[in-house]
């Protein structure tokens, strides 16, 4: 499978940046600098990816969308033996990530500018998909699509990332909705016939894991 590059333009990913970046500078490397709501809910997100790792042993995880590196931090108080790749197009967000736990945590860029040769056992994105802000929802779908494509490409075992759920009675134009449907579809026909969306926990959203067969 070849990987598709990303949808969006450089202007729409000049005005996703710059988002980012006003976070950042307003609350400082925190749940909230990365636009989570608090600390309780980024965790609870961590929780539910984190269901989908075999931790019995060593792995490698690419982190699309790292911020702060947030996720390193959880995965070290769960004492896991991780080999950990950030990646993230707000270079601050890298600079923070690297400042923290140490010079090549992160990265600036993102999945598709990661050497062809980078593999991982685990791909995974936690809020990396959702702020679309005054992006086309036409064009940030594709953009989902060929990221989550890219991830599944880059992953060993697994791909794993949370999105808005499409069931709800009000929606906030500046997220994007996928059609679960449509995105069951794409996993199935595009990727793998072996995945879980996950719509257990209390978050007006899911995660979605999509194995590399047979097993994790």
């Amino acid at each position: 499978m070849t990987t598709k590059p990303s949808s969006i333009d450089s202007l729409a990913e000049e005005q996703i940046v710059k988002y980012f970046q006003s976070k950042l500078a307003e609350h400082g490397p925190s749940a909230q600098g990365m636009d989570w709501r608090d600390e309780a809910s980024r965790n609870l997100r961590f929780d539910v990816i984190s269901r989908y790792l075999n931790q019995a042993g060593p792995f490698s995880l690419l982190d699309v969308g790292c911020g702060d590196a947030g996720y390193l931090d959880y995965l070290k108080k769960a004492n896991c033996d991780v080999n950990y790749l950030g990646v993230d197009v707000v270079p601050e967000m890298a600079e923070f990530a690297n400042q923290r736990h140490g010079e090549g945590t992160a990265v600036h860029g993102d999945v598709f500018t990661l050497p062809p040769e980078s593999k991982f056992d685990y791909v995974i994105a936690s809020g990396t998909l959702n702020a679309k802000l005054g992006v086309k929802s036409s064009v940030w779908r594709d953009h989902f699509y060929n990221t989550i494509a890219a991830m599944y490409e880059r992953c060993n075992r697994a791909a794993i990332f949370n999105c808005m759920s499409a069931d709800l009675d009000y929606r906030y134009r500046r997220l994007y909705y996928p059609n679960l449907s449509e995105l069951g579809k794409f996993v199935t026909k595009k990727l793998s016939r072996n995945w879980v969306f996950d719509h257990s926990y209390p978050l007006y959203e899911m995660t979605v894991c999509i194995y590399k067969y047979p097993t994790p």
